[in-house]
């Protein structure tokens, strides 16, 4: 329960100062920070492979919204194709790494791209070129501050139970051992 709650305050923390300073780097949403500290702390340890299928997810989803905006068209049978392939890549990802880059973290990092650009996108399709990457980069810039709070919060309570694991241990005396002996 203390590593639960240590791991709270840490991303409280840290999402409570990108709140306040987050605008100054382009995140207006603090969800996507969020949702890649939980893609880094799923099931443990933050590893690697968890942000890496969560980047390239969000890798996907961008050329998939330049694919629909530049090649295809406006139809929701050319959005079903490209979203098939989208999976059916992400899904050969994770089978060739061994599930080390995981098919959840990459359909999270492409969800987390679609879930910021595409209310931009269908307000303006002809933009593309011009709000697409400033979305991309903001995914991206949020997953890593969302797994650098993971990291932290991992570090903090490891380190808390690093110093409460080698606490001295106290030993009973020999005399207090033959003194519980006697009185039994």
């Amino acid at each position: 329960m203390t590593r639960t709650v240590l791991t709270g305050a840490v991303i409280a923390l840290v999402a409570a100062g990108l709140a306040v300073a987050g605008g100054a780097l382009g995140i207006t949403t603090l969800w996507p920070v969020l949702l890649a500290a939980a893609i880094g702390l799923a099931g443990g340890h933050v590893t690697i492979g968890r942000v890496a299928g969560f980047v390239i997810g969000s890798v996907a989803a961008f050329v998939a919204m330049a694919v629909q905006a530049g090649v295809l068209p406006a139809l929701p049978s050319a959005q079903a194709i490209v979203l098939i392939v989208v999976i059916v890549v992400l899904t050969v990802v994770a089978a060739v790494s061994g599930d080390r880059v995981p098919l959840w973290a990459g359909l999270a990092g492409y969800a987390a791209f679609a879930a910021l650009y595409e209310p931009m996108y269908a307000d303006r399709p002809t933009a593309f070129l011009a709000e697409a990457p400033v979305a991309f980069v903001t995914v991206l810039l949020a997953t890593a501050l969302g797994a650098a709070a993971a990291t932290l919060a991992e570090l903090v309570t490891a380190n808390l139970a690093d110093r409460s694991s080698s606490s001295p241990v106290v030993e009973p005396t020999p005399t207090a051992q033959l003194a519980e002996g006697e009185a039994v």
